[in-house]
């Protein structure tokens, strides 16, 4: 993730928040009309050791009733699962992790009791809500956290001076939500977000691209009524498109495949599961970014919890009388423990737990999805003042997608988004990915 000199890119670096080198400079030859980005900043969640990738997801080959099992396990009456990938009401979304920790908490109370002691590995928002729901139940609650921080996957960068959200950003679905009132009380504001205030531009000619807005509706159009269907967990999306004539055969097609599903799952639509579009519920109210810096909802929540940072768990052993809880500081025992960690993390043996057989088969089943972002800043804006600016035609189906983030942060910065394969195969260094970025944006909107 270092950033390295490539022709005619001019380099600087920060650091990440990830503590990598993130690639600055600016572009002469990838940008057209002297657009030239100052810095840029780029997430690379798929290499990073503590998520290995974004959210969950079903690919094809898997029911979704895996999540269930995962959601109802309390393996020896003592250790239960929460996060994204367990939430079978809002599954892979911060909400769904959110309620997943609620979840678990309650199964431990009742089966442990309101005076036991509990410990909670990771302190994503997960954690954090199984965390507060246990020690307002009575438990003594310890967190322990791999990372340096909190939040997991909510992650803030704030290396320009103004808030950047290099994980989760939006909260999707307003009412009802109960992430609404913890955004309230972190002192931060939500900006609803408009999907129809967009443009789609063609990287190839420069121009609006009619062909590429009417293939998404049409797309839409087909997930929607599948969505009301009983579809084979065999099957993946791409197949039961493909059985009401819908094929990725064009190249309008292609970049409604990627706006419209890959960047919503994370995964191209030849591996993700044809059931991944009929799990799951939504909230309404439309969707909204974040504003002020997502991070301080984990931080507030954290607030009045032991919360260990810099702490992994190797090993668990589960007893007659307990869990005894293995890390680098040496072992402790405990009533209880609510694993809170991504998916991933337990499909590598992380920390060492034998699994039930049915537990092991669906975190087996599952996968995990990509979704990478590149932040560019310019000195001025330049491009049309709405709310989404879309790409067909992009190279490898990359960046087919930009926000605007100057009503947001004052500041004349955008960030592309870039999913499934496109996001596993983008270039190697960071200053290459803001250049190809960069690219593809002034190349869809050169007047």
């Amino acid at each position: 993730m270092g950033a390295v000199a490539i022709p005619g890119c001019g380099s600087t670096t920060t650091p990440s928040a990830s503590g990598t080198a993130v690639g600055t400079g600016t572009s002469t030859a990838a940008n057209l009309a002297s657009r030239e980005f100052t810095r840029s900043l780029v997430t690379r969640w798929d290499v990073d050791p503590w998520s290995r990738g974004s959210y969950s997801a079903i690919p094809a080959g898997t029911a979704s009733t895996a999540r269930e099992v995962l959601a109802d396990v309390l393996i020896g009456g003592r250790i239960a699962l929460a996060g994204e990938f367990t939430a079978t009401d809002y599954p892979s979304t911060v909400h769904g992790a959110y309620n997943s920790g609620l979840r678990a908490a309650s199964t431990i109370v009742a089966e442990v009791g309101a005076d036991a002691t509990v410990t909670v590995i990771g302190a994503g928002i997960a954690g954090l809500a199984a965390a507060g729901q246990l020690k307002q139940a009575g438990c003594a609650v310890t967190v322990v956290e791999a990372r340096d921080r909190v939040g997991g996957r909510i992650l803030t960068n704030t290396d320009w001076g103004v808030p950047l959200e290099f994980g989760a950003a939006w909260v999707h679905g307003v009412e009802g939500n109960p992430l609404v009132p913890l955004v309230e009380r972190a002192g931060l504001t939500l900006a609803p977000t408009d999907f129809d205030d967009a443009e789609v531009h063609s990287y190839a000619t420069g121009e609006p691209s009619a062909g590429a807005e009417a293939a998404a509706t049409e797309l839409i159009d087909e997930v929607d009524s599948l969505a009301e269907q009983r579809l084979p967990a065999a099957s993946s999306v791409q197949e039961v498109l493909a059985d009401v004539g819908w094929r990725p055969d064009t190249a309008d097609r292609r970049f409604a495949a990627s706006t419209e599903i890959v960047q919503e799952y994370g995964l191209d639509i030849d591996r993700l599961g044809a059931q991944a579009l009929t799990e799951g519920e939504e909230y309404r109210g439309g969707d909204a970014l974040v504003v002020g810096g997502f991070a301080k909802v984990p931080e507030m929540m954290a607030g009045g919890l032991d919360v260990r940072l810099s702490t992994p768990v190797t090993d668990l052993a589960l007893g007659a009388d307990g869990v005894t809880v293995t890390t680098a500081g040496g072992t402790t025992r405990t009533d209880a423990v609510i694993i809170a960690i991504p998916l991933p993390l337990l499909q590598a043996g992380f920390p060492s737990l034998q699994f039930p057989a049915d537990v092991t088969a669906a975190l087996a089943g599952l996968t995990t999805g990509n979704l990478e972002k590149v932040f560019l800043q310019y000195d001025a804006p330049w491009w049309p003042q709405v709310q989404v600016l879309q790409v067909s035609d992009t190279p490898h189906q990359r960046w087919t997608e930009f926000y605007p983030l100057v009503a947001l942060t004052g500041q004349p910065i955008v960030v592309g988004f870039a999913g499934g394969s496109a996001a596993t195969t983008r270039p190697p260094s960071d200053a290459e990915c803001a250049a190809e970025a960069a690219d593809v944006l002034s190349r869809a909107y050169p007047a």
